[in-house]
């Protein structure tokens, strides 16, 4: 129920773009002064600081492991290999930033995030690249798109730390790239999208079982971002069904499920999930999926997520991308084997409706998104603001306290403070996220 769905559709979109356009830009000559940058100064642009963080031989080593493999940072950071499979980054020019869309009016660059002083990220301080991870501003105090700073707000602070030692280790790369250009509406959507005005900070998780060091893992390799359908209809987080790639009207190709259902990650064992995710499927998995960086990850590290995984709730999404792409009711985009699935109807049990008026409000997280809960008709209702405004999606209620809708995420049960008043809702998603009610509170 995050309300990132516009940013995780942006993404996407750009994605679907840059695939298309990849290969015949690959050869492209770039003029970097065709065109001027449309970027500025965003008034969500929080004030640097003077951290520094202490390079030692554990940073090196854990920022190497992390940006290489679950953080995936050069997917974007670094050129690549077209003509391998899964688009394998170029090593000698790793953080060198590289095009990652282009049109006639308009072009994004993933900048160059190496050490080199001239065209890179030597003269930034350490705070510049915290503040761009964490808050999504750039070094100039642009607002960020593409990057998503949201899911490396939940990194761990010594992690972050050791992120950044290790970029300022990398070898210099010479790359002068241009400035965006997005276009006025893109820039206007930006310049109104908030962000934290504070220094974030996160305490180390406590990773010594399996399954919480699995749940950090997928969190912030932000696996939910790609594998949940953000755009017509959503069954359900992890449930697949992102478009990645349309290159005709028979091949699209969207994200797979990988929740906890048979029809998702649910057979698997841990050496599936592990040949998977290093082979790529033997090649064949879209260079949308960073399979190239994840196949670095350990393998106990590929075992405590999948079984973080095996933890969601099941959501019943069958997706055969080598299959011509016909429509699908689950998620509401065509693809393979669509036409395959049916939606399950939510079966609503028997409660008492009388508190149903003490839920009625507006509802916050830590990231200032916003749910409305409404009454009306004797039902509950849910608007979340920035998807599909003005929409709203029935709460079917599936125990005392808890409801679900067709089209959210996962089901969403309130809670009460110590003196019995309604305060906040929490989303059943792999790491739970409270909302905070504003207004009114009864």
């Amino acid at each position: 129920m995050h309300n990132r769905l516009l940013v995780v559709a942006l993404i996407i979109t750009l994605i679907i773009v840059y695939t298309s356009c990849q290969q015949t830009k690959s050869n492209e000559k770039q003029d970097i002064h065709q065109h001027s940058s449309t970027a500025h100064a965003s008034k969500y642009a929080r004030p640097l600081t003077d951290v520094k963080f202490e390079p030692t031989e554990a940073r090196l080593e854990r920022g190497k492991y992390l940006a290489n493999g679950v953080l995936r940072c050069f997917h974007c950071h670094a050129p690549v290999d077209s003509s391998k499979p899964g688009y394998p980054y170029l090593e000698d020019k790793l953080g060198g930033g590289r095009l990652i869309y282009k049109t006639d009016s308009t072009h994004l660059y993933a900048p160059n995030i190496s050490p080199d002083k001239e065209t890179g990220a030597g003269t930034w301080t350490d705070d510049m690249l915290v503040r761009a991870i964490r808050n999504g501003i750039g070094h100039d105090g642009r607002a960020l798109t593409y990057m998503p700073f949201w899911t490396f707000a939940e990194m761990a602070d010594e992690d972050l730390a050791s992120l950044i030692v290790y970029l300022r280790s990398i070898p210099p790369v010479k790359n002068e790239l241009p400035g965006r250009a997005l276009g006025k509406e893109s820039e206007k959507q930006l310049d109104e999208e908030e962000r934290l005005m504070e220094v974030i900070t996160v305490a180390q998780p406590d990773t010594s079982s399996l399954l919480a060091r699995g749940r950090y893992l997928v969190t912030i390799g932000e696996c939910e971002g790609c594998h949940t359908a953000w755009y017509a209809r959503n069954p359900g987080f992890f449930g697949g069904g992102n478009p990645i790639a349309n290159d005709d009207t028979d091949s699209v190709i969207v994200s797979a499920n990988i929740s906890s259902d048979v029809t998702g990650v649910g057979g698997w064992d841990d050496e599936t999930f592990i040949r998977v995710m290093r082979t790529g499927k033997a090649g064949t998995l879209h260079s949308s999926m960073p399979w190239v960086a994840f196949r670095n990850i350990s393998d106990a590290d590929l075992s405590a997520m999948l079984a973080a995984l095996k933890t969601l709730p099941p959501v019943k999404h069958q997706i055969v991308n080598s299959l011509k792409a016909s429509p699908c009711e689950v998620c509401g985009v065509k693809h393979g084997y669509g036409n395959q699935n049916k939606i399950t109807p939510l079966i609503p049990v028997k409660v008492n409706t009388s508190p149903y008026p003490s839920y009625v409000g507006t509802y916050t997280n830590k990231y200032k998104e916003t749910v409305k809960i409404s009454f009306k008709d004797k039902k509950l209702w849910a608007s979340m603001g920035g998807h599909e405004p003005g929409k709203e999606i029935e709460l079917i209620p599936i125990s005392a306290n808890s409801f679900h809708g067709s089209g959210l995420p996962s089901p969403i049960s309130f809670k009460k403070d110590s003196s019995g008043k309604v305060d906040s809702y929490v989303d059943q998603d792999l790491v739970p996220m409270t909302y905070v009610k504003v207004t009114p509170r009864k």
